[in-house]
């Protein structure tokens, strides 16, 4: 049976005339609940209340999305835990506002731009403030232990606003924008792909998840073939097109054998022993050459040649 894939939407404001005050409150916190896990939720300011919320989920992942007018407390006790023990990891994100989580080893303050990785298998307290809106992906735990253990437990506060973090944030917003055009493989797929990138992130610049070692060298590998011919290309450009640290590129390198500056190189020689043997070329000299395969100067390219190829590029012409 192909997995289901399922989209839904609360909204709860002043306008909902069929509904008292506390039952629109108490609809919204099961609902919550509904979402997640059971928990304690309590409204403060509830005459002003109004909330929305989405929900995508598979059998395997979950992105909820929502936003609040006013601040709410959330409380995951023992005793929850014991009635509705729940093992997935959670990615929350504030888009705006604040947020507040408070568990025995540590308490965070989320303020836009910034997240963080947390089980709801151990008590916590959340507080969501004034005009709040956030975001959380559900992750199963087999995805995230397997790839950091119990570093996930230890985790600070991630900056999801510039490299590696900001592609997360971009990827789980557009993840919510299309979700009523995804199927249920292609929610999967993408969620599992931020399962990844947030372990990255997570692992900071310490040797990335070695069963995607593979593929990470080889988006390297690609992006310096296609920008070889970029005088700029080094190892923080590259780090900076592809969201991650400049030593996390340096270890999947190394790990294949080579570093970024030779890597870069050999692209650079490879293309311009290509221009040498192109026949349209034959009116361009040496140093044009060196030039529009992305090397600074017509001296370097012809000693990096003779020692890469054994021969000089003037006499590969030649032959």
């Amino acid at each position: 049976m192909p997995p289901s894939y399922h989209v839904s939407t609360t909204t709860v404001d002043t306008t909902s005339v069929d509904m008292s005050r506390a039952d629109r409150l108490e609809y919204w916190c099961e609902r919550i609940s509904s979402f997640h896990c059971t928990v304690n939720s309590r409204v403060l300011r509830p005459d002003d209340f109004q909330g929305r919320a989405t929900c995508q989920r598979t059998q395997s992942y979950q992105l909820v999305a929502w936003g609040v007018s006013t601040p709410q407390w959330v409380q995951r006790t023992k005793r929850h835990i014991h009635t509705d023990p729940d093992e997935r990891y959670r990615l929350v994100l504030t888009t705006s506002g604040s947020l507040a989580l408070r568990d025995a080893n540590n308490q965070r303050v989320l303020t836009a731009g910034a997240g963080a990785l947390f089980t709801v298998n151990t008590p916590f307290d959340l507080g969501v403030g004034s005009r709040h809106r956030g975001m959380i992906l559900t992750m199963p735990r087999r995805e995230i232990d397997h790839r950091l253990g119990r570093a996930a437990l230890l985790n600070p506060e991630m900056d999801l606003t510039r490299g590696l973090g900001r592609l997360i944030h971009t990827s789980l917003v557009t993840l919510k924008t299309e979700r009523h055009s995804l199927s249920a493989t292609q929610f999967d797929r993408a969620s599992q792909h931020l399962t990844d990138l947030v372990c990255l992130l997570v692992l900071g610049d310490t040797q990335p998840p070695t069963s995607h070692a593979r593929e990470i060298e080889t988006q390297i590998r690609q992006h310096v073939r296609g920008n070889a011919r970029d005088s700029g290309l080094n190892t923080e450009s590259i780090a900076q097109a592809l969201g991650w640290s400049q030593r996390q590129i340096q270890t999947v390198l190394r790990q294949a054998g080579t570093t970024p500056s030779e890597l870069i190189r050999q692209e650079r020689l490879h293309y311009a022993r290509q221009q040498l043997e192109n026949p349209a070329n034959v009116h361009k000299t040496i140093t044009q050459i060196a030039y529009e395969s992305g090397f600074n100067s017509a001296h370097t390219f012809t000693k990096a040649f003779r020692q890469h190829f054994g021969h000089t590029p003037k006499d590969h012409r030649d032959h």
